[in-house]
């Protein structure tokens, strides 16, 4: 193999035009197409690739409640309660925010959604028996009651007579008797959050301290780039009401787009940190050693083909690189950069490139071969970030390599034409010729500390908690801090995840998880869940749920249940037609209803629908300790 390099070494020596347009042309085209790769920000990438996290990141990438973008308006005296103040703030900031970050933003949830909920209630009370439980019949039997029906009566005229009456009207005239109130109790499980509350068409917290705006936003989490403008724009609406009247008032956000956002900036960061602190101790060291301005640039030429070499190899395997790869790459570049220092230094001492190509071909070529293949091994690992970096470190080497070989034995005889002015051995020099092996008491030394070491290595720990994974900026702390002591379950929710290939079956799935989550909920180990279980219903549940309706009301308890209402309601004052919507709702031949009546506002991300997939979410607020039983 010398015999190649040495051919190629003098075929450059006499055709000086050809070496330098060769040197442009394998730069400028590992350039361009290194130029097309895409960088990978998913800090999720370093995790072992397995069939539990992949489903984990379908789960996020699926859920609109990981998508969305939680901002807090809260005082900056946490002893203020104003929540007016809040609402004028966000009935500023609101359109604010729909002008000039509309190209960002999907949706912006204030919480006003009193037509969504007046539609859900109409929608059940002219279904009613697709929404009742086998439980509600045994409150039925009492409610049915003749005594129990004239008491009903009077608490009505008394509610209607109320501030609530012109809620409860409508309600109260299609059902004086309350049989559709266990229904229409059970869509608060449609809302994930018990701490908030709706005041003036906002979600607020129950101390009023805090306003909370769900925001959408348009590009999902791993659109690092368009999200960084994105945050940028929101931070800068939040400026400019420093110095207005809100200026009282603090606003903060937090949300998986804020951490994706955050982590692929200080990657980039970080990685171009790295390299370039790589790249100057690696410029002062060479400058320093040899003496020579123009030692670093040749000794580095290699490396920087490398890295481009790499780039562009990875360009067209995979198309894409962790950035987190590139950041550990610093590493690559102190083995990258002995190729050609061994050249360097070896042509400084022979002063024949002849005799550096053959003394270092073979082990070179040995060396590289052990080393390449030790990063290759990394293909074999789980973890995308880490077949990334082995991919990234073998194809520098082999880039550095074959430019050190090739590339730049040329170029350092042209540069070190004259006699060389450097000592023949250096202060450097003299501290690697030290024979430490020879010292049998550093040997000792070593030997004695290794089995010292050995009794402590067992007692390294492991982060086990992904979230630390994350960078976040102190700002973010702060909003991430504040937002959740607002509800102190925030942080502490289980997915369960229903899915299947159409809705129905997802249905059915969450209807098992249903029954499950109850018991739970009956025994402490879950404290409440949110989810559409009892708003979007299956065919095949509907259909049973119909047959208990009719199995119940026969005609006689019917009739029994109309004469106690005409009865009592005349004695009260009632009109002998105030019950005929009454009984409309008891006499309808009841079919399954269409889910597509749920309105999508109050869906809130529990169902997400693609082509021949669905999934059906439900959240259930658990404490830490019980999760594994959950």
């Amino acid at each position: 193999m010398a015999s190649i390099f040495l051919g190629i070494f003098h075929f450059f020596q006499k055709n000086k035009p050809a070496y330098f347009l060769t040197l442009a042309l394998s730069f400028v085209l590992a350039g361009w197409i290194a130029s097309g790769i895409h960088l990978e920000e998913d800090i999720s990438k370093i995790l072992p690739a397995d069939k539990k996290l992949e489903k984990l990141n379908q789960v996020f990438s699926e859920s609109k409640f990981a998508d969305q973008l939680v901002i807090r308006l809260g005082f900056k005296d946490s002893t203020v309660t104003e929540p007016d103040s809040l609402v004028a703030f966000a009935d500023s900031l609101v359109p604010a925010m729909e002008t000039s970050l509309k190209p960002y933003i999907q949706q912006i949830q204030t919480g006003s959604g009193e037509m969504e909920i007046s539609e859900m209630i109409d929608d059940i009370q002219d279904n009613l028996a697709v929404y009742l439980e086998m439980a509600d019949y045994i409150k039925f039997d009492s409610l049915i009651r003749p005594e129990v029906i004239k008491q009903t009566l009077g608490q009505n005229i008394r509610t209607l007579s109320s501030p609530a009456g012109m809620a409860m009207g409508r309600i109260l005239s299609r059902d004086p008797i309350g049989i559709s109130f266990p229904a229409l109790r059970r869509l608060e499980n449609l809302n994930a959050d018990e701490n908030l509350e709706l005041y003036n068409g906002y979600l607020v917290s129950k101390d009023h301290k805090n306003l909370i705006l769900l925001v959408t936003p348009f590009y999902p989490p791993g659109n690092t780039g368009m999200n960084a403008l994105f945050l940028r724009g929101l931070d800068s609406v939040f400026q400019s009401y420093q110095s207005t009247s809100f200026s009282a008032i603090d606003a903060g956000y937090f949300g998986a787009t804020a951490v994706s956002t955050g982590n692929a900036l200080q990657l980039r960061k970080d990685a171009m940190i790295t390299q370039g602190i790589t790249l100057l101790l690696l410029v002062l060291f060479l400058a320093f050693y040899f003496r020579k301005k123009r030692a670093p640039l040749v000794i580095l030429l290699p490396v920087i083909f490398g890295a481009v070499f790499s780039l562009a190899a990875i360009r067209l395997i995979n198309g894409s690189i962790s950035v987190i790869a590139l950041g550990a790459g610093s590493i690559v570049l102190g083995i990258a950069v002995n190729y050609s220092l061994h050249v360097f230094n070896h042509f400084r001492h022979t002063r024949s490139m002849d005799q550096v190509i053959r003394d270092l071909t073979l082990p070179m070529t040995v060396g590289g071969f052990t080393t390449i293949g030790g990063f290759l091994c990394l293909q074999f690992t789980n973890s995308a970030m880490l077949a990334d970096l082995g991919l990234f470190a073998a194809f520098s080497l082999i880039g550095a390599a074959l430019a050190s070989m090739i590339l730049l034995p040329p170029l350092v005889a042209s540069v070190n034409e004259k006699k060389e002015t450097v000592p023949a051995h250096s202060w450097i020099d003299r501290i690697s010729g030290y024979h430490l092996e020879s010292r049998r008491l550093l040997v000792i030394v070593i030997c004695l500390l290794t089995i010292l070491f050995s009794f402590y290595m067992g007692k390294a720990g492991f982060e086990s908690e992904m979230m630390n994974m994350n960078f976040m900026s102190p700002s973010l702390k702060v909003n991430e801090s504040k937002i959740s002591r607002i509800n102190a379950d925030a942080l502490q929710s289980v997915y369960l995840v229903a899915e299947a290939e159409d809705l129905e079956a997802a249905l059915r799935q969450n209807e098992l998880q249903k029954r499950i989550l109850d018991s739970l909920v009956q025994s402490g180990t879950v404290k409440k869940y949110s989810g559409i279980s009892n708003a979007v219903i299956s065919d095949s549940l509907q259909t049973e749920r119909i047959n208990q309706w009719n199995s119940y009301w026969s005609v006689e308890k019917k009739q029994g249940v109309l004469n106690s209402l005409q009865q009592s309601g005349k004695s009260l004052g009632y009109r002998s037609t105030a019950f005929g919507p009454f009984m409309q709702l008891l006499s309808k031949q009841y079919n399954s209803t269409e889910n597509a009546k749920i309105p999508d506002a109050l869906r809130n991300g529990y169902i997400t629908e693609k082509q021949g997939h669905v999934t059906v979410f439900t959240l259930a607020k658990v404490s830490p300790g019980k999760r594994t039983d959950v």
